[in-house]
C-alpha cells in the first residue's frame, strides 16, 4: 500500500489487462448460411462484446495461478469464430479455453508443456464425470522432434529477425523467481539457495548446480585464500539469496548477482570492506560508487571484520 494513508508513494492498483488482436492474411473459407445462423449473437451481445472496454470478475485460482475467467475465451470465440471451427491455446493451463470452446460448439486443440495440469484439464472438462456434450477427448505426448530446425528456417520466404536482445542465457528452470505455477515454486518474496562450492572469490556454485558470479568483485590473488575461508565461513549452514543489476552476464555468460545472506548481509560490499577482494572497474553497475568508496576508507586495514551484521 506504500505510503498508505499519507501521501505521496501510494501504489497504483493494476486492475485490468489488455488483449491484443492480430489478423492472419489471407481469404478464409466461407462458412454455410446454417452455420452462420448457428452462430449468430444477439443485439445485447454484438453492443457488449465489440466494446473497447469489458468488465467481468476474475476466476478463483485453484492450482494454477494464471487463471482467467471463462467468460474471457467466451466472448472472444463468440465474435471471431463460426460454430464448428477449432480454437487454438497454446497456453492450455487449466483448460479455460477448451472448456468455453465445447459449450459453444467449437473444437479446440491445447499445448501445455507441464503434465501436473491434466488432471485440473480433465476435471474442468468433465471428462471422468460424463460429458454432456457428447465430446471427444484425447491427451497426446508430443514426440520428440528430430528436425533441424536452423536449416528448415533457412528455407522459408520470410525469416523474422528479432532486433531485441532477449537474455536466453540462463535456464529459468534454475531460477523460479517464486513462481507459483510452477507447483514447485515458491510464495516467498524471495527465492532461498545454499552454497554448493565458492570456486573462488567472484565465481559461486548454487545448489542447483548454477555458477553465478559476484557484481562488482575483482579477486586479489593475494588474498584469494582467505576470502574463499570467509565466504565459506559465513555461508555454511545458511541461506541465501540474490539480486541483480542491468547488466545480467559476464564475457563467459555467468549470472551476475549481488549475494545476501538470509540476515540480509551483503557479501560483495563485505568482501571490499574486508580487504579481501578488489573493486571490478570493468562493468557499470549501480553499487559501483558505493564499493570505491568502501574500498577507500578499509583498504587500508590489515584486520578482517568477522562479526558484522550491516
Amino acid at each position: 500500500m506504500g505510503s498508505y494513508p499519507t501521501p505521496k508513494n501510494g501504489i497504483l492498483s493494476i486492475d485490468y489487462e489488455f488483449i491484443l488482436l492480430f489478423k492472419k492474411l489471407g481469404v478464409p473459407v466461407k462458412p454455410s448460411k446454417e452455420i452462420k445462423e448457428q452462430s449468430k449473437m444477439t443485439k445485447e451481445e454484438w453492443k457488449t462484446y465489440f466494446d473497447g472496454h469489458w468488465n467481468f470478475g476474475g476466476a478463483r485460482q485453484d492450482g494454477h495461478i494464471a487463471m482467467f475467467p471463462e467468460e474471457l475465451p467466451k466472448r472472444l470465440i463468440k465474435i471471431f469464430s463460426f460454430v464448428g471451427d477449432t480454437i487454438l491455446d497454446p497456453f492450455l493451463g487449466s483448460g479455460t479455453t477448451s472448456l468455453a470452446a465445447k459449450k459453444l460448439n467449437r473444437n479446440s486443440v491445447g499445448y501445455e508443456m507441464n503434465p501436473e495440469f491434466i488432471p485440473y484439464i480433465e476435471r474442468k472438462l468433465e471428462i471422468n464425470q460424463g460429458d454432456i456434450f457428447n465430446s471427444d477427448y484425447s491427451f497426446i505426448k508430443q514426440k520428440k522432434l528430430n528436425v533441424d530446425f536452423k536449416s528448415e528456417i533457412k528455407k522459408l520466404s520470410y525469416i523474422f529477425k528479432d532486433f531485441h536482445k532477449f537474455d536466453k542465457k540462463t535456464d529459468p528452470k534454475k531460477l523460479q523467481f517464486g513462481s507459483k505455477i510452477d507447483q514447485n515454486g515458491s510464495a516467498k518474496r524471495e527465492e532461498y539457495y545454499s552454497i554448493k562450492e565458492i570456486i573462488s572469490p567472484e565465481l559461486i556454485k548454487l545448489n542447483n548446480d548454477l555458477v553465478v558470479r559476484l557484481i562488482g568483485v575483482k579477486e586479489k590473488k593475494e588474498a584469494n585464500g582467505k576470502a574463499i575461508e570467509f565466504l565459506q565461513l559465513k555461508t555454511k549452514g545458511q541461506k541465501v539469496f540474490l539480486k541483480y543489476d542491468e547488466t545480467k552476464h559476464d564475457e563467459k555468460n555467468h549470472l551476475l548477482v549481488y549475494l545476501y545472506l538470509k540476515n540480509k548481509t551483503f557479501l560483495n560490499a563485505h568482501l571490499i570492506k574486508n580487504n579481501l577482494a578488489d573493486v571490478d572497474l570493468t562493468l557499470n553497475y549501480k553499487n559501483k560508487i558505493k564499493f570505491i568508496t568502501l574500498k577507500e576508507q578499509y583498504g587500508n586495514s590489515s584486520s578482517i571484520n568477522t562479526a558484522f551484521n550491516s
